[in-house]
């Protein structure tokens, strides 16, 4: 069977590798829903990974993104845990509802749940963090923690100057001049303090005009501009690596690398990835700010090539020296 074969296949008829079991669980008024997935390496799992997703309406295995990390880390014997955000999938309620606050509480049920079902320990539970967890997670990993290692993927320490870096690299993709950018960057600064006002939505649309947010991001951003995880970045207590893509067009990585080479922690490896985007792809062949159709059938074409080169290696190299 040629590649273009196999590839129309597992796209209309997409089974599991291996057998994922559906699993149901509350958090406050919420049902969530998510897959436990085991490891593929013959063995009983070693240690089992929580994945903790970035922004937006995310599936457990975002549309199949995470699918081609788990293959390698299952086969080394890892399990996965993984489930719909609220109001996706088949999970009720609204991650547009959702604090930082509300969404460590919901990893924090999660990691219970799948202890005492799985019989896992704090020490070989991990969370696999992405993006906005970043804001989320670094809580969950200080002293009191259920957890015995994390692992985060393009993180920002601060929302506002996240969002100012996003801003910058936007204009400058759209080939903007110098002073365009620097309006634009005022813009953002204005809004930032229209925001520290509180102000209600119809406020926001007479502020905002065309431009503006539907009404339940409005309210997500409003209730959690101000995050920053500078202060829980201070207490965290279990070994961590944080990873960031070298070309990466939504956070500042290189400044974010260099913060932790300042304010370094013997218990947090810091890594720039080479060539690597937001969400560590080639950034050859992965190189916008949006990931859009085409993307993703690239994505789904390349498997695990489609990441830069020093990824997925540089994760199983770490997790082996934990020596689970």
């Amino acid at each position: 069977m040629n590649r273009i074969s196999i590839f129309l296949f597992s796209f209309f008829f997409a089974l599991p590798i291996s057998y994922a079991e559906e699993i149901v669980f509350r958090h406050n008024q919420n049902s969530l829903s998510g897959h436990y997935l085991g490891a593929t390496n013959g063995k009983p799992a070693k240690a089992v990974l929580l994945f903790v997703h970035g922004d937006g309406a995310t599936s457990y295995d975002a549309k199949g993104y995470y699918s081609h990390i788990w293959e390698p880390l299952r086969k080394h014997g890892y399990a996965i845990f993984s489930w719909d955000k609220p109001n996706v999938g088949n999970s009720t309620g609204n991650w547009l509802e959702q604090s930082m606050a509300d969404r460590q509480s919901e990893v924090l049920t999660a990691i219970n749940y799948i202890q005492n079902k799985y019989n896992f320990a704090s020490e070989n539970t991990g969370l696999f963090g992405f993006s906005q967890a970043g804001w989320a997670l670094p809580a969950l990993a200080n002293k009191n923690s259920k957890v015995g290692f994390v692992i985060g993927i393009g993180f920002s320490k601060n929302w506002v100057e996240q969002g100012r870096y996003y801003t910058k690299i936007r204009h400058e993709l759209a080939g903007k001049n110098q002073k365009q950018i620097s309006s634009e960057l005022n813009k953002y600064a204005k809004e930032v303090s229209f925001f520290k006002s509180a102000p209600s939505y119809n406020e926001y649309l007479q502020y905002s005009g065309e431009v503006a947010m539907i009404k339940e991001r409005y309210q997500f951003v409003l209730k959690n501009f101000m995050s920053d995880a500078t202060h829980d970045y201070g207490k965290i207590n279990v070994p961590s690596l944080f990873l960031w893509g070298e070309k990466d067009l939504s956070v500042n990585a290189k400044n974010e690398f260099k913060w932790w080479q300042v304010h370094g922690s013997k218990l947090v490896t810091p890594k720039l990835i080479s060539n690597a985007s937001h969400s560590m792809l080639n950034a050859d062949s992965f190189s916008e700010q949006d990931f859009g159709y085409k993307e993703w059938i690239k994505l789904m074409w390349l498997e695990q090539d489609a990441f830069a080169k020093d990824f997925l290696p540089t994760i199983l190299t770490w997790l082996e020296k934990r020596k689970l």
